[in-house]
């Protein structure tokens, strides 16, 4: 019998445990191991093939595609296998039957909506795949995190709160509030869920209320999760305006566009990473309105980010004030080991006392193109932050992390003080 079709077997009878162990209110179901080897030869010679579910197709997506393929592929024995920008659930249920027919033993989810965990790591243990999502625990997905399913990995993702305060700081430093200004948030999938974009969101929101000492006619919550655009109204008159969705969405920049357009807002606060897809419209909306935006927003490196810090606009300011980076491979190494632990029959390593883990990295904010130029030779072909020594202290087969907290452990270690000890300027 072939290793998919074991892992297949084991997979769907660890399903079925958790399931009923779920249903019944009583201990988790932590039991076997899925994937490994056969014959008894080492788990590290078995050949894994893993399907990547991408959200959106962007300088990070393409960074991320470089290091699977030709850095960790050729060390670990795995071929990978990527997916279109993916909108709904109904694309993310497709690829993962696309991915099993090509012979994916798991999947890595880049689309975590919170509301759709359980069906996707159900769908995976279906079709015999580990799964992990770049995504958190939440009210929606709990049960499924508790649970503690043979073939969920879990999850990883930023430190949400840390990545938001960065924004908040940031326009408490920054915000003049003797003069007329006017706030448009983008905040992308936080209405269904996202944590990060929630949090930027978030801490968006409060740094106005304290800025001005304003109270909004509904809650942050009811603005950030509002599905559709919605004014942010409030005693002081201020203009807030609350637009979510993704540029992967049909009309969403043409939305955006139209909003700039009114004249009401002069400042742009992105939570999504869009730094790459309205760039060349925020900058012709500014000389067509000969108005100065000041833009601040969730970005990674690449060469979208470079060329926003970097590049002056017609009034003689950086087309993005501030931003934050994450080092695309950490975050990268971070879900390949989860998923390596668990196919090479280290599955506990991804657990904890009350369900599957979920392991988080570090972002930094960048407002300078000093600060981004003294980093932009990192985190390419030859100097990638998560080198092979680091993604081998993740994963236990190679003497590496033996439970979750040395497994988080071995994250933070990898700060920026270690890295630039390794790769200098």
């Amino acid at each position: 019998m072939s290793l998919k079709n074991l892992m297949k077997k084991a997979l769907s009878f660890g399903l079925a445990a958790a399931m009923l162990t779920a249903c019944s209110g009583g201990g988790s179901a932590s039991g076997g191991e899925s994937g490994g080897s056969e014959g008894g030869s080492s788990a590290s010679d078995q050949k894994y093939k893993i399907g990547i579910l991408e959200v959106q197709l962007n300088d990070e997506s393409t960074n991320r595609a470089e290091y699977f393929r030709n850095y960790i592929g050729p060390e670990y024995n795995v071929e990978f296998m990527f997916s279109e920008a993916i909108s709904d659930l109904d694309a993310a249920l497709s690829f993962l039957e696309n991915a099993a027919d090509a012979g994916c033993d798991a999947i890595i989810n880049y689309y975590p909506v919170k509301d759709n965990t359980e069906q996707l790591v159900q769908k995976a243990a279906e079709l015999g795949m580990v799964f992990v999502e770049n995504g958190g625990r939440g009210k929606a997905n709990d049960d499924t995190y508790a649970a503690k399913y043979d073939n969920f990995a879990g999850g990883f993702q930023a430190d949400q709160p840390n990545t938001g305060a960065l924004f908040k700081k940031w326009m408490e430093e920054n915000i003049d509030t003797s003069g007329e200004h006017g706030y448009l948030i983008a905040t992308g999938g936080a209405y269904q869920g996202n944590d990060q974009q929630t949090q930027i969101s978030a801490n968006m929101l409060s740094a106005l209320e304290e800025l001005y000492g304003l109270k909004f006619d509904l809650t942050k919550e009811e603005l950030y999760q509002s599905s559709s655009p919605i004014d942010g109204t409030n005693d002081k008159g201020i203009e807030v305006y609350c637009y979510p969705g993704t540029p992967t969405a049909n009309g969403w920049l043409e939305g955006l566009t139209a909003a700039l357009q009114t004249g009401k807002y002069d400042y742009i606060l992105t939570a999504p990473n869009v730094i790459g897809s309205i760039g060349t419209a925020v900058n012709e909306l500014e000389t067509a309105m000969n108005k100065d935006f000041t833009w601040i927003g969730f970005g990674t490196f690449g060469d979208a980010l470079k060329t926003a810090i970097s590049t002056k606009d017609s009034f003689g300011n950086q087309t993005v004030a501030m931003s934050t980076v994450k080092f695309t491979s950490i975050v990268s190494a971070m879900a390949f080991a989860k998923v390596y632990n668990t196919l090479t029959g280290h599955h506990d390593v991804n657990l904890v006392s009350d369900g599957t883990s979920v392991n988080l990295f570090r972002m930094n904010a960048v407002t300078s193109p000093e600060q981004l130029e003294a980093m932009s030779s990192w985190d390419q072909p030859d100097r990638w932050v998560a080198d092979i020594d680091f993604v081998n202290s993740m994963i236990t087969e190679r003497g590496g992390a033996t439970t979750n907290e040395e497994f988080q452990n071995n994250i933070y270690k990898l700060d920026y003080d270690a890295i630039y000890a390794r790769l200098g300027k």
